[in-house]
């Protein structure tokens, strides 16, 4: 076989892998039309609850921290995680603002190795 024919073959195979691979997203995929692939969450989801969640867009924890632009998440494995706030962060419930030891889902993305929320969701009892 001539080499020309070896590379249209290996890029009909690639082609079709790469078909086949569409079919089989996984489940942050489903995001990708919305901002940064996030979902758009705006209440606690009962899943958080059993430690299901997409960790590229979700961080659940406690508030460890709080000050305007900035919070400080204690995580689950002991650890705790600095969290970008923006202009436009929005925190639900509307109007409430984290106080330390309230369980908490941070929505967004990593950028540059900094988590960025979107939204706080605050877990009501």
């Amino acid at each position: 076989m001539r080499l020309s024919a070896r590379i249209l073959s290996l890029a009909a195979a690639l082609a079709l892998l790469a078909n086949v691979a569409l079919f089989a997203l996984p489940a942050r995929a489903q995001y990708a039309n919305r901002p940064n692939g996030e979902p758009t969450y705006k209440t606690w989801q009962p899943a958080w609850n059993a430690g299901r969640y997409d960790r590229m867009h979700v961080i659940l924890g406690m508030v460890a921290g709080f000050t305007p632009y900035r919070l400080t998440v204690a995580l689950r494995n002991g650890g705790t995680q600095m969290v970008d706030l923006k202009n436009g962060t929005a925190i639900f419930p509307t109007g409430q603002t984290p106080a330390v030891g309230e369980h908490v889902a941070l929505i967004g993305y990593y950028s540059k190795g900094t988590f960025i929320a979107n939204r706080v969701i605050l877990r009501a009892f």
